[in-house]
């Protein structure tokens, strides 16, 4: 009686990134998760493929008076598609943080911000939010015409 086996490849995938600003240290994990959910899904595809090809090669070549247990490969299909599921749902929870700090900031809006100067010697930057927007995964407040802060450097909010 032939064993038949079915492996298929497996990618773990680290990012690791350091920042000397809080902010600045939450936009490169923001930007580090979602890359390395992307390459999650990517290598997941892949090894969906891969898989359901050595199945389908497995199957064919089978034998046909003692065929291999359907159960290892319902526990197999089910496996994968529990991972792709999981890496979908992290997506949309980044996702969901990063609306959620969105319509935080856009409850700033009228509200006087105070936060440090661009520079060490620089004065602190005190405003009127009159808008907000994302850019590069970084929420940034509007104060005035044209001045920019980003909501991870506001030391003060007041009415």
């Amino acid at each position: 009686m032939a064993v038949n086996t079915i492996t298929y490849p497996t990618t773990t995938s680290t990012s690791s990134s350091s920042s000397s600003s809080s902010s600045s240290s939450s936009s490169a994990s923001s930007n580090s998760n979602s890359a390395a959910i992307n390459q999650g899904l990517a290598a997941l595809a892949n090894n969906q493929t891969t898989f359901l090809s050595l199945l389908t090669t497995q199957l064919k070549n089978q034998d046909p008076l003692s065929p291999v247990d359907t159960n290892q490969f319902t526990q197999q299909i089910t496996q994968m598609t529990g991972v792709e599921q999981q890496l979908l749902s992290n997506q949309l929870l980044q996702q969901l943080v990063s609306d959620q700090g969105l319509s935080q900031a856009a409850g700033m809006i009228g509200k006087t911000v105070s936060a440090p100067g661009a520079k060490s010697g620089d004065p602190a930057i005190t405003g009127v939010v009159t808008g907000v927007q994302q850019t590069n995964g970084q929420i940034v407040l509007n104060l005035g015409s044209n001045t920019e802060v980003q909501l991870g450097s506001v030391t003060s909010i007041s009415s």
